[in-house]
């Protein structure tokens, strides 16, 4: 089902509610219809790349949904009754552009331990992010942070924080009280203020700051931009850091402070 031909979904999947996964990829699709609550055994919903524009409410009726990937698509808005899909672990809203916030409802998901949404118009870590106790993974990347919430530390479990192409002007001391963190990604370009304990090599906390722009979009001999759109550019610039972050995690050690990053695309 990953024709782009598609333009929305065959009437014959109607019949297919014993599916435990949808995978549906770069295709013209822009409506996930209401009947997706008959699919009360779907555990994944893998829809990235598409032309979404948005979800229906019907979605919270996916008790056993365990994985929605809805990154890279047009939405707007995440449907609060999504705050009922109680066994969600991982969620993936990244490179949609337009979002701006996550609806409150969505605390009740307490077992989620991915949160992926970056690439989009945040201007603040949402509140029902902070209540996801059992986070492990939070890339709020490239969105519009000036800065952090001071109860950062209720994430207890967290381990990976990407915070780069950012506004940060200061990092906040209760970073400090995650003691299961290992890996923190920021953009240095702002930062004026950093607790030097971050920077401490004693700990197990793998600190990089980024200077300058992680990414340089270089251009093609007739003089057109590499990327296509500003999602092509986001996609792009995600899956280089997702290989460098890879890279750091091998390293037993990592230079933590002013590090220059830059990559470019040659064609």
């Amino acid at each position: 089902m990953g024709s782009i031909l598609f333009q929305e979904l065959p009437d014959s999947l109607k019949e297919q509610t014993h599916l435990k996964e949808w995978h549906i990829s770069n295709t013209l699709i822009q409506i996930i219809p209401k009947y997706i609550e008959l699919f009360q055994a779907v555990r994944i919903l893998d829809l990235p790349k598409n032309q979404i524009s948005c979800l229906p409410a019907e979605i919270g009726h996916l008790k056993n949904l365990k994985e929605l990937n809805v990154r890279f698509n047009r939405l707007k808005s995440i449907p609060p009754e999504l705050g009922d899909c109680e066994n969600l672990e991982k969620l993936d809203c990244s490179g949609n552009l337009e979002l701006t916030e996550l609806p409150f409802e969505l605390s009740n998901l307490k077992q989620v331990s991915f949160v992926d949404i970056s690439a989009n118009k945040f201007s603040s870590v949402p509140i029902c992010v902070l209540r996801m106790s059992n986070l492990q993974w939070l890339d709020i990347s490239n969105n519009n942070l000036n800065d952090l919430p001071q109860d950062i530390d209720r994430l207890r479990e967290l381990q990976t924080f990407l915070l780069y192409k950012n506004k940060l002007t200061y990092l906040p001391f209760a970073l400090l009280n995650l003691k299961k963190l290992t890996l923190l990604v920021v953009s240095g370009d702002h930062l004026v203020e950093i607790p030097t304990a971050l920077c401490d090599s004693s700990t197990p906390l793998k600190f990089v700051s980024l200077m300058d722009n992680p990414i340089e979009i270089t251009q093609c001999q007739d003089g057109n931009e590499t990327m296509e759109s500003e999602q092509d550019r986001q996609h792009f610039d995600k899956e280089v850091m997702k290989a460098y972050i890879e890279d750091l995690k091998e390293r037993e050690s990592v230079p933590s402070y002013a590090t220059k990053v830059s990559f470019s695309l040659q064609l």
